[in-house]
């Protein structure tokens, strides 16, 4: 998840990130958190990396932030907008841009996470789905937190990244054509398949995860993985 925090005041920049870091914690993420003082800064960086969720203040030198959503919109983003700020006097502009939401400075803790959670609730009804067959029935995955899958005989072991572990009855060939590199995934040995930006560090022979699992990496597969590794965090 891919969060941008564009605020001309640093203190608040550094007070968003430690709430929102708390909320993370909470829910188990690991957002990427890109912060910005200026609306054309964030612009230009929205056009070649796409947030999943902008944070923005309103009251900036320059181009304000509602000038920075009507940019933002005029060019098809429809990245769900937070706004901040001190003053009451933009509530019907930021309706005019489709905010997602607007919330007063200083910033309440309480509220923000319920908006932050209204956000998620609609981000994960959004993302990508895997349904598994289970000893019980049939399972929805959703591939973004899936940290690793390992084979094991004849079924397949999904690793969460909220730690939960589901045991799914499917192929693992299969597995490998639904987790695949274009959707940040690398088989990095003949039993196990790691989300790229699960990966906290890595040598020749093996991956640690956020989670602090261990996944061995085969000798064959190393260059591979690091090449993948390195594109797709280039490209996030």
């Amino acid at each position: 998840m891919k969060i941008a925090i564009c605020d001309d005041e640093q203190i608040f920049i550094d007070a968003t990130c430690d709430i929102l870091k708390k909320w993370s914690k909470k829910n188990y993420i690991v957002p990427e958190i890109h912060c910005f003082t200026n609306g054309d800064d964030l612009i230009n960086a929205q056009q070649n990396n796409c947030m999943d969720l902008i944070i923005l203040d309103v009251l900036m030198p320059l181009l304000n932030g509602i000038d920075t959503a009507r940019e933002l919109r005029n060019s098809n983003q429809s990245v769900p907008i937070i706004f901040l700020t001190s003053s009451r006097d933009f509530a019907v502009d930021s309706y005019e841009v489709n905010a997602f939401n607007y919330i007063l400075k200083p910033i309440d803790e309480n509220r923000f996470f319920s908006v932050l959670d209204k956000f998620l609730n609609s981000f994960e009804k959004n993302m990508e789905t895997f349904t598994a067959h289970t000893q019980t029935g049939f399972c929805k995955l959703q591939l973004e937190k899936v940290d690793y899958l390992e084979a094991q005989n004849k079924k397949v072991i999904v690793y969460l990244s909220n730690g939960t572990i589901i045991e799914i009855k499917e192929l693992f060939s299969k597995c490998e054509d639904i987790f695949t590199i274009e959707k940040g995934f690398f088989r990095c040995h003949r039993s196990y398949i790691v989300n790229l930006k699960r990966v906290e560090q890595f040598s020749k022979t093996q991956i640690i995860t956020y989670n602090n699992n261990l996944l061995p990496i085969s000798r064959n597969s190393y260059l591979a993985f690091k090449e993948a590794y390195f594109s797709y965090m280039f490209n996030s």
